[in-house]
């Protein structure tokens, strides 16, 4: 295993960046315009497309913790941590371009036919993810390019979803042919934003040869190989990591929840639906901001303090928001700004977790970086769980019929679940991570401890 604790090249931290920048795109399509796809082309109930989605990310969320035990006992050629980037990547493309292919079989296989697919997509984005994740810890041990590292992360994420919210409604209508956002816009879209997503993982891939962990061809295995049991136990009896896990669930569900309802806020609220485009185009730039603000702001904060402050700002502007839900352009300016805030928690996290590591090392001597990361994974995937269902029967319960003109009642019910709640989840998270106390201070004992130790 060579030395992780120098400095990583320009070019491996741009690629770092653009990795997750691809990635953003393709799954920003699926997390913003995938229930709609079901309900308005596909013709599925929005209460049966919220159950398959919920189902789907069931068994999607068994997959983390499974996924992390392979990697962490992993010893494959091409890295330990960047091989399943490589395994991934190839999968997420084919089940992002099934995922939007509108069969022609009926009801109820559809739904079925779609469960399935949507499950193993999230699975494939596991596999990709973890290992790509994981790297944050590997590639250096320095916590200075740790958070650089979670810096062009954020920055990468960032544009990728301003990206995604500028581009992908025009390009559904574009690739469709007849000026509305029909199956063959989604298709082509999907194959497209997935291509883009495994060209820079292979960018990565390339950028990063040599410097992943065991990527001397796997030859032996790691002195870290822990048993199933024991890894449980090391995730369970890490305080630190379960209170950032539970924060990280809540404040993913919100946001998720809210890039679902989105959409319908603006076909049937606003009565514009490409007026989506500019809105998550625009607050994705203030995300962008906000992320590179990460090393200012962290300066002055720690990264608890940055991310408990992020939340709350974004949570203030939401509610605020709520406040002028029949005046876009008001709701835009304010949630953009509310975003700022919010990128700093989805910087400074990974950062987090790779303190976690540390800190479980720390206590147990025991390393157990590609597991813990699969933690990071999982809060994204519990939160789909429950944003989808939310999501879902949310508008069946407030009597959503697709295509059709909505009642008061719908679109007050949209409006509370697009805004309300997320600001709800928010909040939730900050008290959480009040109990959080990886301070500076104490990673820095931790890390000298860790030092002494490996000499």
């Amino acid at each position: 295993m060579q030395k992780t604790n120098g400095k990583l090249s320009t070019y491996l931290k741009a690629s770092y960046g653009l990795a997750d920048l691809g990635f953003m795109v393709m799954v920003t399509m699926s997390n913003t315009y995938l229930l709609i796809f079901f309900t308005d082309i596909a013709g599925i109930t929005a209460a049966a497309a919220g159950t398959l989605m919920m189902v789907g990310r069931i068994i999607d969320s068994c997959s983390p913790p499974v996924i992390g035990a392979v990697v962490e006992k992993s010893s494959l050629r091409w890295g330990k941590y960047r091989s399943w980037i490589i395994i991934g990547a190839p999968l997420i493309l084919i089940f992002n371009v099934l995922m939007f292919w509108n069969n022609k079989i009926g009801m109820p296989a559809k739904a079925i036919v779609a469960c399935i697919v949507y499950a193993a997509f999230c699975i494939a984005t596991n596999i990709a993810y973890t290992g790509y994740t994981s790297l944050n810890s590997s590639l250096t041990d320095n916590p200075k390019e740790r958070v650089q590292l979670s810096t062009v992360r954020g920055q990468g994420s960032a544009i990728g979803k301003s990206l995604a919210g500028f581009l992908l409604i025009p390009m559904i209508i574009l690739f469709g042919g007849e000026q509305v956002m029909n199956a063959r816009g989604y298709a082509f879209t999907a194959a497209v934003t997935g291509l883009l997503c495994l060209v820079l993982y292979a960018n990565l891939i390339h950028a990063s040869k040599g410097k992943d962990i065991q990527s001397d061809g796997g030859a032996g295995k790691s002195k870290d190989t822990l048993k199933v049991k024991e890894m449980l136990k090391l995730v369970l009896g890490n305080r630190n990591l379960m209170l950032l896990f539970i924060t990280d669930v809540a404040r993913i569900m919100g946001m998720l929840v809210m890039y679902a309802m989105f959409p319908y806020f603006f076909k049937y609220v606003v009565q514009d639906i490409q007026g989506a485009a500019p809105f998550f185009g625009i607050v994705n730039i203030l995300a962008f901001v906000g992320a590179t603000s990460v090393p200012l702001v962290t300066k002055f904060l720690s990264k608890r303090n940055a991310y408990l402050a992020g939340n709350l700002i974004l949570a203030g502007c939401m509610l605020l928001a709520s406040i002028f839900s029949s005046r876009v352009t008001a709701i835009t300016v304010v949630i953009s700004v509310g975003y700022i805030g919010y990128s700093w928690a989805n910087v400074v996290n990974t950062s987090m977790y790779a303190d976690t590591v540390d800190y479980g090392e720390y206590k147990t001597g025991k390393n157990a970086r590609g597991l813990y990361f699969s933690m990071f994974q999982l809060s994204i995937k519990l939160a789909a769980v429950f944003s989808t269902g939310i999501a879902g029967f949310g508008l069946a319960l407030v009597g959503f019929t697709a295509n059709a003109e909505p009642t008061q009642e719908v679109i007050t019910g949209i409006r509370f679940i697009s805004m309300g709640l997320p600001a709800a989840l928010l909040i939730f998270g900050v008290v959480l991570l009040l109990f959080y106390d990886l301070s500076p201070s104490k990673m820095e004992k931790i890390q000298d401890e860790l030092k002494k130790q490996k000499v």
